[in-house]
């Protein structure tokens, strides 16, 4: 499992590199992400102290591409170290 996490993590921060504004958070701490945004849709703490942070922001015209999510890889120290943002919509335009 631990090899499975860090595979993940390194292919997640590898995809990272041209994600617009949401890379402005990396190096960031994580208080500051949840004062931003709010509390995370989704958080899933890894067998190795890092965390995986989701936010979700979609409408009913999901199917038009109005949906937006960003994903944040947190460190066991609580700094931000990966993000990503998938999405088209509107949702996606105050990220």
């Amino acid at each position: 499992m631990k090899k499975i996490c860090c595979i993940f993590s390194l292919f997640f921060v590898a995809s990272c590199a041209s994600n617009g504004s949401v890379s402005q958070w990396q190096g960031e701490p994580l208080s500051r992400l949840i004062e931003e945004y709010g509390t995370p849709d989704t958080f899933l703490r890894l067998s190795d102290g890092n965390k995986v942070i989701e936010y979700d922001r979609e409408t009913s015209q999901h199917l038009a591409g109005n949906f937006c999510s960003l994903t944040f890889i947190v460190d066991s120290r609580n700094q931000i170290f990966g993000a990503q943002k998938i999405g088209n919509g509107i949702n996606c335009v105050a990220y």
